[in-house]
């Protein structure tokens, strides 16, 4: 046990004796460090200047979540399935957020115009020279137009490189909280205008891709029930004419033959009559099924210049290369102490 606490006051000496020689050598050396630390922040600086902004545009949407009401349960006793709110959950949560971010929204959104100095231009066209192949001077002269289905296996190869620029370092969508049904969806790039339209854009895509797809099966029970409603109408109005006709028939009739055609021609009018009356009831449910299921992405809040501007502030970058300067610089005065 004694020599145990003598080992271990040794090791103390030794640790407070380095500690003493470091501390000796950053003295002697704090001139030094001080210069590297200054050059440093200096470099860092001009680094900033060199470096162009970027800047933010952030849309937050509020999504509706696809859950069972009463109005459902109404027009399932009614037989009419309009699908829900958000049938099968493929816009909730997590799923929403990966939608933005597919191939076949990125270039879709990618392929539309906007304005850059007056001129209209499609976006995969103004982003191009920001890729890898771009900045290595690598087709150049290729230019997209918005007919997508006469693209030449080049073309759609470089779309995809411009897609994932896009997918890795220009958009950025999240949702900050599992509980909130908000969603926020970021554009960083150096030209504020671009960023501004990319995101209004790529919301509408997928707007617009939600109305297609998730109410697809309301659109069509709508249409088939309109179909319907037409065709029980002609037959109503022609089972009104036989019913006149009949019954004009059988005034002063002696023939039984008469009576039978105006009772039956009666029966054949109620009969449409009520066929029309249900599909327009089911027609009218289906309507309010299809205005229920719309609304289920609303923006919040769209992005408004002045926008913001991203990264370090100028004195940030100062401080953090004075900070790099100064480590490096104690590094530097403690290993040529301990060579001496």
């Amino acid at each position: 046990m004694t020599n145990s606490w003598h080992q271990k006051n040794l090791e103390a000496s030794e640790l407070g004796a380095l500690i003493n020689r470091w501390s000796l050598a950053i003295w002697r050396g704090r001139t030094r460090i001080v210069i590297i630390s200054i050059i440093s922040a200096i470099i860092a600086l001009n680094g900033v200047w060199l470096r162009p902004s970027k800047y933010q545009a952030e849309l937050m949407l509020a999504v509706e979540e696809g859950e069972s009401s009463g109005w459902q349960n109404l027009l399932a006793q009614f037989g009419l399935d309009v699908g829900g709110l958000n049938p099968g959950g493929i816009f909730e949560g997590e799923s929403l957020v990966k939608l933005f971010k597919t191939r076949y929204m990125v270039e879709r959104t990618l392929l539309e115009p906007m304005v850059v100095q007056g001129d209209s231009v499609l976006m995969v066209n103004y982003l191009y020279p920001y890729t890898k192949w771009g900045k290595r001077g690598q087709h150049t002269e290729m230019k997209w137009t918005a007919d997508r289905p006469n693209f030449t296996p080049l073309q759609d190869s470089l779309l995809l490189e411009v897609a994932q620029y896009v997918t890795k370092e220009v958009l950025d969508v999240y949702k900050p909280d599992k509980k909130l049904s908000l969603v926020y969806v970021n554009t960083i790039h150096e030209n504020k205008y671009f960023a501004q339209a990319f995101t209004e854009a790529i919301v509408a895509n997928t707007t617009s891709f939600f109305l297609e797809s998730i109410t697809a099966k309301a659109r069509v029970n709508l249409e088939v029930l309109q179909n319907q409603r037409d065709s029980a109408s002609v037959a109503l109005k022609a089972a009104i004419q036989r019913n006149a006709n009949a019954q004009d028939n059988a005034v002063n009739s002696i023939f039984q033959r008469a009576q039978v055609d105006k009772y039956a021609s009666f029966v054949d009018l109620e009969i449409a009559n009520a066929l029309f009356i249900e599909i327009t009831k089911n027609l009218t449910l289906a309507e309010i099924g299809l205005r229920k299921q719309t609304p289920l992405i609303q923006v919040v809040e769209h992005p408004a210049f002045p926008l913001k501007k991203t990264g370090l502030l100028w004195w940030e970058w100062m401080l953090a290369g004075a900070g790099f300067g100064a480590v490096f610089g104690v590094y530097r005065a403690i290993t040529q102490s301990e060579k001496v």
